[in-house]
């Protein structure tokens, strides 16, 4: 690829830094790729500079495609660097509304917060019971949405626990759209006898 050029031949770092441009902005708008795209931009660029360098010191031809070479490397490492940053808003933007065990308070009718259940968090969980037969077990309460938004989506699990504490089940219930101030009189199923199961505890609360 030596381009004769007033007996000059035309700078090998400015080629190879456009053809390594060329790659990185091809490959910049692809998520996790574009981690190695702007390495590639970052190597294009150092040839790039080299190659400046050296046409502008009359060593070799192709000062044009030098520059050419500069701009496309830059340009595809800005690319990497806004779509990366837009993933993580858009990441940040569809985690932010979930909802986990730590958001929940945890009353029963006996407890004084079960009046104004989670007072103090956006979702609360009370007056919860077990029911069951000789084949499963039924974790029954009600989980309010004290939030300002609907919840699209909300899953509870509870363990069932044998007189020992030993977990031998699992009780689950989940729901769709459950609209801000709502409450929802759940049921969490557990395939265990009742008799087998002593005691049962709050595991998980997920939700988006």
């Amino acid at each position: 690829m030596s381009e004769k050029n007033n007996g000059q031949a035309t700078s090998g770092t400015a080629v190879a830094g456009l053809v390594l441009g060329i790659i990185a902005v091809v490959s910049s708008w692809i998520p996790i790729v574009n981690n190695l795209s702007f390495v590639i931009a970052a190597i294009g660029l150092i040839l790039a500079i080299v190659g400046v360098v050296a046409t502008e010191r009359g060593r070799r031809a192709g000062k044009g495609l030098a520059i050419a070479a500069l701009v496309v490397n830059l340009v595809a490492g800005g690319i990497v660097l806004a779509t990366q940053s837009a993933m993580s808003a858009a990441i940040d933007e569809a985690t932010s509304g979930t909802v986990s065990t730590d958001d929940v308070s945890v009353g029963d009718s006996s407890d004084a917060s079960a009046s104004d259940p989670g007072a103090s968090q956006q979702y609360a969980i009370a007056d919860v019971s077990m029911t069951g037969d000789d084949y499963s077990v039924t974790i029954s309460g009600t989980f309010t949405n004290n939030s300002d938004s609907e919840v699209s989506y909300v899953q509870l699990s509870y363990r069932l626990l044998d007189a020992d504490g030993a977990q031998i089940g699992t009780a689950y219930a989940n729901t769709n759209n459950l609209s801000a101030g709502g409450a929802w009189k759940f049921e969490a199923t557990g395939f265990e006898p009742l008799a087998d199961v002593a005691s049962y505890e709050l595991a998980d609360v997920t939700g988006f």
